[in-house]
């Protein structure tokens, strides 16, 4: 095929649902599409608040993730797959979580918050006895603990959640927890500080999510590994953007689909004047709130689906740690280079009030990255502060998504591919709004354009 007779693409927003659907369309073994991302940024977004870190003695740098890009076996098939593909170096990496409850005023600069319980991931290895707490406190507290995550998990296996129906929507997290009595404590202590940090969002809000999200998360990820990205996130965006056209500044204003192709209209942030351009085909990327602030057909109907601000915190503050062996690291900064057989384990504090849970990742480059902060960091301290919107989940939201890439039967109006329009990105399918929906959303797309997904189980 001629280039002049190419399909023209744009794909908005480089995330990693807008890298894997450019990379896809844009390596078509039949090269029938032209390729053009577009970003409202000045770089690619996927590893835009990554920090590089310089090793001394050394001209090779590290790279910490911010915020953390930890994924699972099990949940995570697809982007695992696609790693394996483009030769993304990864390791398994254990942690070790410590839970602690937050005073209701807050607490003095200096005073410890100390856990009341450590756990570590996979079962990896027996948890220490935090300190500040009696052996026999600490074996009573692990036969509770214990007793109410084998009923969790039970019932996560053999007790299914309500689905939707034509009267009523889908169960949330909330109702089925209620119907299976799981103990207010356990789910207040444990649980939700737990799935609230992988979710990062509120408790309140996690018990909003569909009960389905969080039972089949639990179950994929049920006695699997965890993994980071040996280099950081950094070096999945250099893979998938190798090639593509890529253009900076472009903030989108509006799309419109008409006879001739889709109509992008933009401001360039460069020159601050206004653009328009027509594609073929415009796969938007991006968060909901923005689709529905640029695309017509959708404004009503995506502005149901719930979202919230994160606030990821990058800093050396180690007087915020709990000292959980009975020793203070030394507030000192030595950037260390992780390897494929680093198994050290890494912590991740987990301190809660009744409304939200921070999480505070110890990384082995001495860089701590908070996630909603709730207990004060020194501000000198701090490397790197980044906002993110994110995108969460309930029943009614759910039935929305559900509708719109439904492949048949019902639907209230516009459905994905609709005039030349897709979307994509971690809502964009019937599950947790985390890195594994990025990933299939952008094999859907270009799947349902014709291109081999090179990775895809055929068995699937």
């Amino acid at each position: 095929m001629t280039e002049d007779k190419k399909k023209t693409v744009a794909v908005v927003g480089s995330g990693l649902a807008g890298l894997v659907t450019a990379y896809l369309l844009h390596n078509d073994p039949q090269r029938r599409y032209q390729v053009r991302l577009l970003e409202q940024k000045n770089q690619l977004s996927l590893s835009s608040e990554s920090i590089s870190i310089p090793v001394p003695h050394d001209k090779k740098v590290i790279w910490a993730d911010v915020p953390m890009r930890a994924f699972a076996g099990g949940f995570y098939r697809n982007l695992i797959r696609m790693y394996d593909y483009l030769n993304v170096r990864y390791r398994s990496q254990p942690f070790l979580f410590s839970f602690a409850r937050l005073p209701r005023r807050p607490a003095a600069p200096g005073v410890t918050i100390w856990p009341h319980m450590t756990h570590a991931s996979n079962f990896h290895q027996i948890p220490p006895v935090p300190l500040k707490l009696g052996l026999v406190s600490w074996f009573f507290e692990v036969i509770y603990v214990l007793l109410c995550y084998l009923w969790f998990t039970v019932c996560c296996h053999f007790v299914a959640p309500h689905e939707e129906s034509p009267s009523s929507q889908c169960e949330s997290l909330e109702q089925y927890l209620q119907r299976i009595h799981l103990p207010w404590r356990y789910t207040a202590d444990y649980l939700l500080p737990l799935m609230s940090s992988v979710c990062t969002c509120s408790h309140q809000d996690l018990l909003n999510f569909p009960a389905s999200d969080v039972l089949e998360y639990k179950r994929r990820t049920h006695r699997q590994h965890h993994y980071l990205v040996d280099d950081g996130v950094q070096t999945v965006q250099e893979k998938l953007a190798r090639g593509v056209d890529v253009r900076f500044g472009v903030n989108l204003t509006h799309v419109e689909p008409g006879s001739k192709g889709v109509q992008l209209r933009w401001l360039d942030s460069r020159g601050g004047k206004e653009k328009v351009e027509v594609f073929d085909i415009a796969v938007l990327a991006v968060s909901p709130d923005i689709v529905a602030s640029m695309f017509d057909p959708l404004k009503a109907t995506l502005c149901k689906v719930p979202m919230t601000t994160v606030e990821s915190v990058a800093h050396t503050d180690r007087s915020i740690l709990p000292p959980l062996y009975g020793t203070v690291v030394k507030d000192t900064f030595v950037p260390r280079h992780p390897t494929r057989s680093d198994k050290a384990v890494q912590n991740i504090h987990f301190r809660s009030n009744d409304e939200n849970t921070e999480s505070v990742h110890e990384q082995p480059n001495s860089i701590i990255v908070t996630t909603n902060p709730l207990t004060p960091i020194d501000r000198s301290k701090i490397i790197r502060y980044a906002k993110f919107r994110r995108v969460l989940r309930n029943p009614e939201s759910r039935s929305v998504i559900n509708d719109i890439f439904r492949d048949e039967g019902r639907s209230n109006g516009w459905r994905n591919g609709d005039d030349g329009v897709y979307l994509a990105g971690g809502w964009c399918w019937d599950g947790m709004v985390l890195l594994e929906g990025c990933v299939v959303s952008a094999m859907r797309v270009a799947s349902s354009l014709g291109v081999e997904v090179p990775w895809a189980d055929r068995d699937e």
